[in-house]
């Protein structure tokens, strides 16, 4: 009985997986013939049905790239690059089509000297960027099993050796890893934490100005800002169900203001 029940779920897995197979494969000839709104609808597919992986939503994005969607273009480069932010291939066509976005939204502003890009960084806000947004939590957590082990083989050194230049060497350089180890520790709790964070959205509507206040009759508090443009979510409006019906943003010091929660998509 157990090795037929066995012999079913083994089934199930291939058929699982032929299908995948067969469902990329078709995204991806999709995606060569030109057929880029198809090869978008393919993979999202795959996406809905088989989770998110760095490849698809990379792919998902080169889709929506060739489109001329750059809202999301931006947001499943975004994705791909929180799930994968060591591949250079991502963050490369990140940052090309962010500064795409940036140049449509400077051209709008028509000669005001207001920025368009993320205020200057702050040496505390460079490093934490590095250690959350740039190396990912499972890496901190190896470095950190690595030096806590390092840290105990000091101690066996201290405590077993005869010798008294290595019992030094163990009991000061145990010390320093065990620091190192929690330090680790703390920067794998950030970059954890900024993975499961949702405080930074994409603009998802063509064009659309930021609100002074949360309501369609608000004045606008700024110029129109095109498709793609990326935001900190800083504040957000519910309705009596809790669910979100505003966002307010922030790009830089002079570009912060309310956006319905449908123009956005959270990254």
């Amino acid at each position: 009985m157990r090795s037929i029940f066995s012999l079913i779920l083994f089934s199930i897995f291939v058929i699982s997986a032929s299908a995948a197979q067969s469902n990329a494969e078709l995204a991806n000839s999709l995606y060569e013939a030109g057929d880029y709104r198809q090869a978008a609808e393919a993979y999202q597919s795959i996406v809905d049905t088989d989770g998110a992986s760095p490849a698809l939503y990379y792919n998902l994005a080169n889709s929506y790239a060739q489109t001329g969607d750059l809202g999301n273009a931006i947001l499943y480069y975004s994705r791909a690059n929180r799930l994968d932010p060591s591949n250079k291939e991502i963050k490369n066509n990140l940052n090309y089509f962010a500064s795409k976005v940036e140049d449509s939204n400077r051209a709008e502003l028509r000669g005001k000297k207001i920025s368009v890009v993320p205020d200057h960084e702050t040496f505390f806000k460079a490093a934490h960027r590095v250690i959350a947004e740039e190396v990912k939590s499972d890496t901190w957590a190896v470095l950190a099993a690595a030096s806590f082990i390092l840290f105990l083989a000091g101690v066996a050194v201290y405590l077993f050796c005869s010798n008294v230049l290595l019992r030094k060497t163990g009991f000061f350089g145990g010390i320093a890893l065990f620091f190192t180890s929690i330090m680790f520790v703390i920067f794998a709790s950030m970059s954890a934490s900024f993975f499961n964070s949702h405080d930074q959205a994409v603009l998802m509507a063509y064009k659309t100005p930021l609100l002074i206040e949360p309501s369609s009759d608000s004045k606008a508090a700024t110029n129109q800002l095109c498709q793609g443009s990326r935001f900190e979510i800083i504040a957000e409006e519910t309705n009596v169900e809790g669910i979100p019906t505003w966002y307010k943003v922030r790009l830089n010091a002079d570009i912060e203001g309310w956006l319905r929660a449908s123009d956005i998509a959270i990254i």
